[in-house]
């Protein structure tokens, strides 16, 4: 009887703490407030939002975003970026989103020009993370852009200020040897097409540029009687010629040029096969950027007058790199300049640009 009245009064005051249960109203109501709360605070962030489902459709934007496109949220919902954006521009969002949802793994920062419908292009900064369900499955993307075009405006202003300098390095050079100053300027076109055509990345390509601007600075050092020598240079006098590699990368390498740049610049003058200079560094040694560097310098070199012959024409040159691909140079940027060339009619197509 004991046990019964101590059973009683527990379950007694189970009923009284007990919350009842909640009507399907009442979980709609819920709902629908905690929906709202969510879209008023994705509303008042200023980048971009925007949610897809596992085809990439578009299934919730935020403010921010639908304003971008001059659009209701409702005119966007169920559309892809195809509908938005270049399709070229749309392919690449399409992959990355496309990646998220098959690898579960997020892309953090990635760095896009995108055109506007206005006809101009911005500068953003996307994250894309995959939404998953309870049981660890990708069932969706989230997306976030942020606007940075005022930050990339600043950046594109200092950039063009180092491009400005070294134009003002270019002229000391012409006023001492007018040859290197025309070279240097003719292979950084070169090499901007080939990297280009390679696919490599705007700030890669810029570096090689700013590579091939500079790569025959430490002839600012050897006599001008050498460098404008007619006839054929002694042994001392090729080997002072050499040094110029040298000179270059002690110049550059105190300052805070990218990595790359004055090492590929020392490499310009290695061969695959390990018969270049100065420290005869074979293939897997030698830089990408050295390889390309290599190739240019010997194209626009040998179609050009020099002081101590004439030009040796296109022909003889496309047989050399030709002969010496896989050899000398590295045979994917080879077949890259043929190709291009071909398509310019067998002439110099960076005398176009």
């Amino acid at each position: 009887m004991v046990y019964y009245v101590s059973y009683m009064k527990i379950k007694r005051r189970l009923s009284k703490n007990k919350k009842p249960r909640r009507s399907y109203k009442e979980l709609k109501s819920t709902l629908s407030l905690e929906r709202a709360l969510l879209q008023n605070l994705l509303d008042n962030i200023p980048d971009a939002i925007y949610f897809k489902d596992t085809d990439n459709r578009i299934i919730r934007v935020n403010k921010f975003y639908a304003e971008g496109f001059k659009l209701s949220p409702e005119d966007i919902i169920g559309k892809t970026d195809f509908d938005f954006f270049p399709k070229d521009q749309a392919q690449r969002m399409f992959e990355d989103d496309t990646y998220v949802l098959k690898t579960g793994k997020p892309i953090i920062g990635k760095i896009e020009r995108t055109l506007l419908p206005n006809g101009t292009y911005n500068c953003v900064t996307t994250t894309k993370i995959p939404i998953k369900n309870k049981e660890g499955k990708a069932i969706g993307t989230l997306g976030v852009t942020r606007d940075i075009t005022a930050y990339d405006n600043t950046e594109r202003t200092n950039l063009d200020m180092i491009i400005n300098s070294l134009k003002v390095l270019d002229k000391i050079l012409e006023t001492k040897d007018p040859y290197t100053f025309g070279h240097t300027r003719r292979v950084s076109l070169i090499a901007e097409r080939i990297a280009k055509e390679l696919g490599w990345e705007e700030n890669r390509v810029l570096e090689l540029k700013m590579s091939a601007e500079l790569h025959d600075i430490g002839k600012i050092l050897i006599p001008l009687e050498i460098l404008n020598k007619p006839g054929k240079l002694s042994d001392l006098e090729y080997k002072m010629v050499q040094e110029h590699v040298q000179q270059s990368y002690d110049m550059l390498i105190p300052y805070s040029f990218p990595s790359q740049l004055p090492e590929a610049i020392y490499q310009h003058h290695e061969r695959l096969d390990g018969k270049g200079y100065p420290r005869g560094l074979v293939a897997d040694k030698i830089l990408p950027e050295a390889k390309i560097l290599a190739i240019c310098d010997v194209l626009e070199a040998m179609i050009s007058h020099r002081p101590y012959r004439q030009a040796l024409g296109m022909d003889v040159t496309l047989q050399e790199l030709r002969d010496n691909a896989g050899n000398k140079y590295d045979k994917e940027v080879v077949d890259v300049v043929l190709r291009i060339i071909n398509e310019n009619n067998n002439k110099p197509f960076w005398l176009n640009s």
